[in-house]
């Protein structure tokens, strides 16, 4: 199923969620275990150690997860325009090498990696607006856009 020249291809509605709400839903809830830590009987230090560890490497992978994620990609034929952030770039399909599924995440990501690094640096992910109950065989967005990709770079 080929996607419209013009349209969003990716789920800007669910990179909200992962990059904002969620993570500091998560914090809320690891937090509150600290504190309840801190107010049980008999006090132990060592596990409020722990406990403020656990919150630390949480607000760490959070991060790592998420930060990368473009907030919106937009299907414009032979590009791609892609905004994260501030910066908005086109990426031309024929500079993208390889586009794979991002394994182990939840929401389901694609991630390309470019022939020459742009302004968002040599690898674009980002969450993909059709959202599969199957995610274990490669997603047809990406096989579609490396096909594209293929054909522009036989033809220019």
């Amino acid at each position: 199923m080929a996607s419209p020249v013009g349209s969003t291809i990716s789920h800007a509605l669910m990179t909200r969620w992962v990059k904002q709400p969620f993570p500091g839903l998560a914090l809320v809830v690891l937090g509150a275990m600290l504190v309840g830590g801190v107010f049980s009987r008999p006090l132990n230090p060592l596990s409020l150690i722990f406990a403020a560890g656990v919150v630390a490497l949480a607000a760490a992978i959070q991060r790592a997860m998420a930060r990368h994620l473009a907030d919106e990609v937009v299907d414009g034929g032979e590009y791609l325009r892609v905004r994260s952030g501030g910066i908005e770039e086109n990426v031309m399909l024929r500079d993208v090498a390889t586009i794979r599924r991002g394994f182990g995440h939840n929401p389901e990501r694609l991630i390309l990696t470019l022939r020459q690094p742009g302004r968002l640096g040599d690898t674009i992910a980002f969450i993909p607006r059709q959202i599969r109950w199957f995610p274990y065989v490669e997603h047809p967005l990406a096989n579609e856009l490396m096909a594209r990709a293929r054909m522009l770079r036989l033809h220019t």
